[in-house]
This record gives C-alpha cells, structure tokens and sequence, in this order.
C-alpha cells in the first residue's frame, strides 16, 4: 500500500509546484496531496503519513503557522529549497558589477534569496531586495525573481530564475521518512542531485551504501521528530540536528562548536529525564552518556515538546484501553419535551464543557448514565476514553484494585505484570462512578485523596502516577442527609458535587410518557398500538422505576404479541389490572409476591440471582420493577432473615428459614 504525503504551503503556486516535483520523484512510492494556505484548501487538509511543510526561517521562528492546521501527531519534514545549477550559471554569466532586484513577496524572503546566490558563489551582482511596497531604486540593470513575476514592478524586464526546488538534503529524508532508502541509489535521484546549486549536501557521486557511517548517522539523525543535542567531553555542542533547530529556533551552525552551558543555559545535560522550559515551551528532555568501546565521547539530549509527549501517552493508553469504554449516547438521544427534562437537559450542555466534577442524582431508572455520557461526548474530552463503574457492583477491594490498579504479586492471584487500573485508564477522558454512595468510610478517604493530587498509586506500589480525569458520580439517594449523618465524608461530597444536576423523574415529565412509550415501541420493531384507556393508564401509573420500568411494560407488551394492547393485557403492577394471584394473600403485596415466586423457585435448585436478574425475572411473570423497588425488597427479606446474600456469581438465594415462609404463603 502506497505511503501518502501532504504538502502545505502558503502559496498555491508553490504546493502545485512542489507536488509535481515529487510525483515525479517519488510517483511509485506515494499518493502526494497539495493543500495551501491561500486557497482555504488547507482546512481540508487530510490525515497522512508524513507532511512537507514549505515555511521561511522567519515563519519557523516567529509563526509557525502551519502547525495549527496539522494533527497533533503529524510527522513534518520543513522544505530546504535551492536554486538550479542552470540559474546559477545562468547569472554567472553576468558581467561584474551588475546592479539588480531581486524581486519576492517579503522583505525577508527577498534576503534570504539574496542571501542564498551569494552562498552560491554569485559575486558578481550586487542584488537589491525589492517587494511589495518597497521603493525602486534608480540605475538598476537588472530583475529577477523566483517565481514571482506578478510582484515585479511596471515596465521593468524581468528574468524569471523559476522557483527554487527542494534540496537533496530535504528529498533524502522524504525518501528515508517514507521508508524508501533505496530510492537514494535510484538514477532519478542521482539525476535531480545533479540538477541542484547545493553546496550543503551533494550526492551526485554517492549512493547510499557507500555513504560513510557519519553520513548515514546524520540522516538518520534529522529524520528523526525528537530533537537531539550532543556535547563533547568539555561541554562544547558537537551535533544539532534538524529537529532541535526548529525546536530552539537556532540554525545548528550557529551553536556548533560553543559552549552549551553559555549557548543553551536553559538545557542541562545532567544524567536522567527531566522538564525544562526553553524559550517559553516546556519539553521533555532525557540525556544519556555516549560511548564507543567504553571510550566516554560526551553526552547527547533527546528533546520533545512536552505536550507531544503528553499526548503520545494518552494515544498510548487509549490504545490499551478496552473498545467497550467509550460513551456511545449524546443530548440528541435524550427524548423529551417536557419542561423538567428540556431544563435538566439544558443545563448538562452548559456544564459539558467545563472539567468540573458533576454529581447526577435521581432514582434508579431516571437515566443518568445517559446524561454522563452525554455530558462526555458535548465536552473536550470527547475523544477519550469514558468508563463508568458500579461502586454498588463490587466488593471495597475489588473496587481499589479496578480503579487504582496493582502491581506484580501485590496480592494472591494479582495478573503477572500487573494491571493498570481504570483511573490510568481514563487519563484525559472521563470516569464515571454510579452508586456513589455505596462506598465505604475507608475508601472514601482513599477517593478523596485521588482526587486532591490527581495522582493513583496502585496496589502494592510506592510510586505516584499522574492522571487527569474528570469525574461525573451519579446517586439515587440523598446524599446531604449521608453526610449529616457522618456516614459520608463531607470534604468529599463537596468534591464531588461542584456542579449538582437532578435528574427528574418519570413522573415529574408526564408529558414525556406517551412520546417514550412510542419510542420503545419503534425500538423493538413492535406492531402493537394502545388503546386510549390504555394511554390513559400509563399517564396515571407512578412508574416508581422510571424509564426503565416503562421500557420493560414496552418490551413486555411486544413479547404479547398483541394488534391493539387493552387493559387486561397490561403487566400487573398497574392499579387498573392486578392479577389476582398477587391481590388473594393477605399482607404481602403484588410486588414482593413476584420476588418470593422468583426465589422460591430457585432455591430446590440450589441456585441464587442477582438484582438484573430478579428485575427480568419479575418482568417475565408481568410485574415490571426498578433495582431500586428489587433492592428494597431484599433488604426487608435479609432483614427477617429470609435472605442470604453472596458476593460474586452466587447472587441472592433464601435460607432454609426464608424457603419455608414460602412455602406457607404458597399454600395459605
């Protein structure tokens, strides 16, 4: 598959220009894409493999505009151009003394082109910069240009030198980026070489396998993105390359040779990685000591702006983290006109974009997942990871284990090599934690630390690893009253709930009930309409589990298989049709009836179930109920001693007490 190479310049002209001189060198090899400032194009600039980018000196130093228009991780190799032995030997023919203009957009780009004939031997022209709004000095003999005739003043005869065209240097490490060497032993490169005015970098007679090792060194060196810096045993700078010139804003034969503690104070080549800010950016630098058969030669940095590096490990993580941790619903999957939701919905998008912790409460069923992960995807953080945590879900240590991590042989069964936990997980993205306030006191504190130092330290490690996590945590109680009663930390819960949003309930948006009904209905493909006293019901009912209890009564109504749903046919929790099997035991209710049916039957199995499962289970026998009303139950059932309850897989099951109060209610 051929690599593809982008081509972002200011002019027009000059990408197109730059793009036909590589489909000719390079054609085989890549899919070449010109895109220009000029033009707008370069606001489409599509992803690729690698970029060449055509900017000045001064644009690298001062501007470096082209960067806001690249991928964060773009790989960039900044255009070096040179004139053509043909224009050179063209204006060695002039006779000595000539006085000319040389003609070009800027002021400094008309220097540098000054600058650069001189380098080439041109002595025998004394070259005047001329540019758009510059004066017209009298007694000129001559104009030239470098392609830019339009910007020749009127009446004068110009000589057009053509644009200037890419150096070796800068097509070698195209062709080495591109991973092509071979191409620099090619007769089209040795014949582009030729054609070439380049004093710097001559490979006319070289291939590449004859190149000697410093030569080869020196490639690999400048195609490399990081910037290195090399300094003898006195400390004296013996290597730039490419990178780290764009990165200190130094040509390399400027530092060579000078003292880096005077040239580059900022830069201490002082053993192990470290952070230094130079000329207002902060980079990345490790230094290592460089040997040749243990021979000390001095010591080479290795600089990369920190923000790359950054990013590169939050890419790094995002790869590592499972597929399944991504937010998949926005505001546009919320349905709802009603007043409460419009508002509730309004104000999550005002919040989204801020990295304020949120707290979400509201009773089970109300949907508040859906606003957290809503909230990620309306905010910066969209592109990164979004995990969501049942804290009611695990035990106290397999909570700190799954959000903090752990490392070899922490604890018995610990994952050779450890494990990272979800806070490293979500660094950059968004952690959220339902059932808040299921946590213990104990790891609470350990929360509430994470959260003070935006650092984790895994189980069974010292070592503090920085994360930047937004946390939205969701509750279905109140948790002021927790924290009056000193069951949760105050400190805490003021943490968690700088920015508080109430998710309302079913019943608290009536106007939303039908419209919902209707979207569920499509949602399973069903075929079945409600009767008006139907509609009628369903506008009364309390919908105690909120949307999800009307999404069961939906689901439930598609497996009837019904044209046109009746009262008689709606589930039995509803006042209007309660089965009468539930209504003829006194005392116990139709919906704690639908629990001991479940569990009842499950216990000569020696079976137990979880509360998902018991909700399903209900539903199958026509009661539909939330995990709250199931959880409600079951605390009341563990609390008489009808109920034992297992961690893990085993779920709930009754005591042989609990089986035997069955049986009683079973046969009255």
């Amino acid at each position: 598959m051929k690599k593809t190479l982008g081509i972002i310049s200011k002019s027009r002209r000059m990408a197109d220009f730059y793009a036909g001189l590589l489909s000719g060198l390079f054609g085989g090899m890549a899919e070449i894409y010109a895109s220009s400032l000029e033009d707008g194009s370069i606001r489409k600039l599509r992803d690729c493999d690698l970029y060449l980018v055509s900017v000045t000196s001064y644009d690298l130093i001062y501007h470096s505009w082209a960067k806001e228009f690249l991928p964060p991780e773009a790989r960039t190799v900044q255009a070096s151009v040179t004139f053509s032995m043909k224009t050179v030997e063209a204006l060695r023919a002039y006779p000595e003394g000539t006085k000319a203009l040389l003609v070009n957009q800027t002021r400094h780009m008309a220097m540098e082109s000054i600058s650069q004939l001189y380098h080439l031997g041109i002595s025998n022209i004394e070259f005047l910069p001329y540019y758009p709004g510059a004066e017209n000095p009298p007694d000129i003999s001559a104009v030239f240009t470098p392609g830019e005739a339009e910007l020749v003043p009127p009446g004068a005869d110009v000589v057009d030198l053509g644009h200037r065209r890419l150096t070796a240097n800068t097509v070698c490490e195209l062709a080495l980026r591109l991973g092509n060497p071979a191409f620099l032993e090619s007769r089209e490169f040795a014949a582009y070489t030729a054609s070439l005015a380049d004093v710097d970098y001559s490979l006319q007679t070289l291939s590449y396998n004859s190149l000697t090792m410093e030569s080869k060194l020196e490639l690999i060196l400048n195609a490399l993105d990081a910037g290195i810096v090399c300094v003898d045993e006195e400390g004296l700078i013996t290597l730039v390359n490419r990178a780290a010139e764009e990165q200190l804003c130094s040509r390399g034969e400027e530092l060579l040779g000078r003292s880096a503690a005077e040239a580059l104070p900022e830069l201490s080549f002082a053993k192990g990685p470290r952070l230094a800010s130079i000329l207002g950016r902060d980079f990345s630098v490790t230094t290592a000591p460089l040997y040749i058969r243990e021979r000390p030669l001095g010591t080479f940095a290795i600089l990369r702006p920190f923000q790359e590096v950054e990013e590169q490990q939050a890419t790094l993580r995002l790869q590592k983290t499972p597929k399944s941790h991504h937010a998949k619903y926005t505001f546009q999957d919320i349905e709802g006109v009603s007043p409460a939701i419009r508002r509730t919905r309004e104000i999550a998008r005002r919040v989204a974009g801020s990295s304020a912790s949120i707290m979400l409460d509201g009773e089970s069923g109300t949907g508040k997942e859906l606003f957290a992960q809503a909230i990620h995807n309306a905010s910066p953080r969209r592109d990164r990871p979004f995990i969501a945590v049942n804290c009611a879900a695990l035990s106290e240590t397999l909570l700190e284990s799954e959000l903090f991590g752990y490392e070899e042989g922490a604890f018995t069964g610990a994952k050779r090599g450890g494990r990272a936990g979800l806070f490293e997980c979500a660094h950059q993205g968004t952690l959220f934690l339902d059932e808040i306030e299921t946590i213990s006191p104990a790891f609470q504190s350990k929360l509430l630390r994470v959260l003070q130092e935006q650092e984790v330290v895994r189980i069974g490690s010292v070592s503090p690893i920085p994360v930047d996590v937004r946390i939205l945590s969701a509750t279905n109680e109140d948790l002021s009253e927790r924290v009056r009663q000193g069951s949760f930390r105050r400190d805490l819960y003021y943490r968690l709930n700088v920015i508080p949003l109430h998710i309302p309930a079913l019943r608290e948006r009536r106007e939303d009930i039908l419209l919902l009904a209707e979207s569920f209905r499509r949602q399973f493909r069903a075929s079945f309409t409600l009767s008006k006293p139907v509609q009628e019901a369903l506008l009364r009912h309390r919908w105690t589990g909120n949307i999800r209890e009307l999404r069961n009564c939906m689901e439930y109504l598609h497996h009837m298989g019904l044209k046109e749903v009746t009262l008689e046919d709606l589930p039995g929790q509803f006042s209007d049709r309660a089965p009468t099997r539930f209504r003829d035991r006194p005392g116990v209710s139709g919906r704690e009836w639908a629990v001991w049916r479940v569990l009842g039957d499950l216990y000569p199995q020696g079976r137990g179930i979880g509360r998902q499962g018991l909700v399903r289970a209900c539903g199958s026998l026509g009661v539909c109920l939330s995990e709250h009303e199931v959880r409600e139950e079951l605390r009341r059932f563990q609390g008489a001693g009808w109920l034992a309850v297992s961690q893990g897989r085993s779920g709930t099951r009754l005591t042989e007490a609990g089986y035997a109060r069955y049986l009683e209610l079973l046969d009255p």
